[in-house]
Formats: structure tokens, C-alpha cells, sequence
């Protein structure tokens, strides 16, 4: 025979308490009657905690009333003497220096850029307001910048089009934008 859960007789009795059918909160809550009733019954004896919140916020059960029946059958939590180590932080070295607009270095790395003047060039301005870009000492105008994104989105589009992912820098420019690429 079965054994009836804390946890079961407390969803059990709060139901029939509230004069509802299995039913009507199965309707209701997206759960078949059947399910309901292996829960009660203690057929299942581990229902997913999730559904039994749900369960629960529809009877006003609270959540004071589920902990209670959750510990009756499972016992009691110790308290933890102290809380876990945290494992120990690796020392900051140097990091590579991506410069103030990520977009602008992963074009950089889309477009095979080498320096400043084959990226002002494309992009229609000088080298010195390239390096100003990158150094952060000048912010890119909102119509730079999204000119800037309308370009690199066109040639990503291209790029997964055509195939050609491993011959233009699409790695590097996830990395430049912070993205880890699928490996």
C-alpha cells in the first residue's frame, strides 16, 4: 500500500476544504486530474515543485504551510556552521585592450582591417577619428555608430550566406563584442 505525503494529505485536504474538484483546478491550472489525484494519493511522491506551487497559490496554501509539510517528510535542513568557501579569484593580470566601441573592433576583425586608415576609409572618415574612437577620447555619433552597425550586420548576413565563416574574422568579432562563439 502507498503511503499518503505530508505534502499529499496538505494538497488533499486544503482541496476538498475549498470544495473544488480535481477537475476544475486540473482546468484551470493546465494539469490533468489524474496527476492531481497520483500526487494526493502518494502515487507520485516527489511532485515537481513548481506544480505544486502553483497548486498551492490557487488554494491560498502558504508557503509557511508547504515548508512544514515538505520537512515532515523529508526532515529537517541543518544550518550550515559557516557558508561555503568561495573559490579563490584568480589574480587579475593584463587584459587585451579592446578599445572604447566594441563594434568598431569587431569590424576591425570582420573586415580584416589593419589599422586606422583602411578603417576610415570604409567608414568615410580620417584615421585620427578612427584612433579617437578607439582610445575613447572622442565619441562616435549616433549616426556613425549605427552606420557603423548597418555594415557589420550586412557583411555578418553575407558572410552566413555565403558560408565563408572561417575565412573572415567572425570568431574574433563575436570575441571583440564579447560573445562566446559555438565551438
Amino acid at each position: 500500500m502507498i503511503e499518503q505525503t505530508a505534502l499529499a494529505r496538505l494538497l488533499q485536504e486544503r482541496r476538498e476544504a475549498a470544495g473544488s474538484l480535481r477537475a476544475k483546478i486540473g482546468k484551470a491550472l493546465g494539469i490533468s486530474a489524474g496527476t492531481i489525484e497520483g500526487w494526493e494519493l502518494g502515487r507520485i511522491a516527489k511532485p515537481p515543485f513548481h506544480e505544486v506551487t502553483r497548486i498551492a497559490t490557487f488554494l491560498r496554501i502558504s508557503f509557511e504551510d508547504l515548508q512544514r509539510a515538505v520537512f515532515a517528510d523529508a526532515g529537517t535542513v541543518p544550518e550550515a556552521e559557516e557558508p561555503p568557501e568561495m573559490p579563490a579569484r584568480k589574480r587579475a593580470g593584463r587584459k587585451k585592450r579592446l578599445g572604447a566601441i566594441p563594434l568598431l573592433e569587431a569590424a576591425f576583425r570582420l573586415y580584416g582591417w589593419q589599422d586606422e586608415a583602411a578603417a576610415a576609409e570604409a567608414l568615410g572618415t580620417t584615421p585620427g577619428k578612427v584612433r579617437a574612437w578607439r582610445r575613447g577620447t572622442e565619441r562616435m555619433d549616433i549616426a556613425q555608430y549605427l552606420a557603423l552597425t548597418s555594415s557589420v550586420n550586412v557583411a555578418l548576413v553575407e558572410a552566413v550566406k555565403s558560408r565563408k565563416r572561417k575565412n573572415i574574422g567572425l570568431s574574433a568579432a563575436a570575441e571583440a563584442l564579447g560573445i562566446q562563439p559555438d565551438t
